[in-house]
């Protein structure tokens, strides 16, 4: 009993220390804005967002456009709970901007969802789609697929290429590999001690992310990138 209020209280104290820095180092800043070309009165999909609310690193939706924010399962955030897979409930060109952070990998048929992306979206809409390439499993509620900047150009070339990419370069994708690696390597297959690892080690080299001021931009740093990008247009 005494063990398990002490292991209470260290887990208190654990989650009460502030979060470790993060490691992706964005060197690469969007030539386009996926929300400078909407009207005031816009229509926002974002597919597998959560509680992000269509804010991330370009910036946030309009204050005045409707926000849809769509999930597989209910949640904080969740307008919608939806299978990407099949929109039925949205109109044929009804939507002005679709944005899918961090999803293709999790869905089982993702040239389906991007059909169906290509479907809702209005003549002259715009697309933002952001995918892994190196990075970790992590299961949301599973794990698919990984793309290139190649292939997830390849995946939407029903699309107008606005812009292409990857943004987040050799230093970030290795330092976030070497931090999972470490910790799995002293885990000692402790699942537990492994989530303390991995924010230890994400202290101790946190720092690394910034050699992507040099390396980045490298003929050759697309060997190892991840965060990969598309901006595109339905013509």
């Amino acid at each position: 009993m005494l063990s398990q209020r002490l292991i209470n209280v260290l887990k208190k104290l654990y989650h009460s220390l502030p979060k470790p820095p993060s490691t992706n180092f964005q060197y690469n800043n969007f030539k386009i804005n996926p929300y400078s070309q909407l009207s005031q009165s816009g229509t926002i999909l974002d597919i597998g967002g959560k509680n992000a609310r269509g804010c991330y690193a370009f910036g946030s939706p309009p204050k005045n456009c409707k926000l849809i924010c769509l999930d597989i399962v209910p949640g904080p955030g969740v307008d919608l709970v939806a299978d990407a897979h099949r929109l039925d409930m949205l109109n044929d060109n009804s939507i002005d901007c679709v944005i899918a952070v961090s999803a293709l990998e999790h869905m089982e048929k993702p040239w389906l969802v991007v059909d169906e992306i290509y479907r809702v979206l209005k003549p002259g809409g715009t697309v933002y789609i952001n995918t892994p390439f190196v990075f970790p499993f992590h299961g949301d509620p599973d794990d698919f697929y990984r793309f290139s900047h190649h292939g997830l150009v390849k995946i939407c070339d029903r699309f107008e290429n606005l812009d292409s990419g990857f943004n987040r370069g050799p230093a970030s994708t290795t330092t976030h590999i070497l931090i999972h690696f470490l910790a799995n390597l002293f885990s000692f297959n402790r699942k537990l001690l492994y989530g303390v690892l991995v924010d230890m080690f994400t202290w101790l080299l946190f720092w690394l992310k910034y050699f992507d001021i040099l390396i980045a931009k490298y003929k050759q740093a697309h060997i190892i990138h991840s965060g990969a990008y598309f901006i595109g247009r339905k013509n």
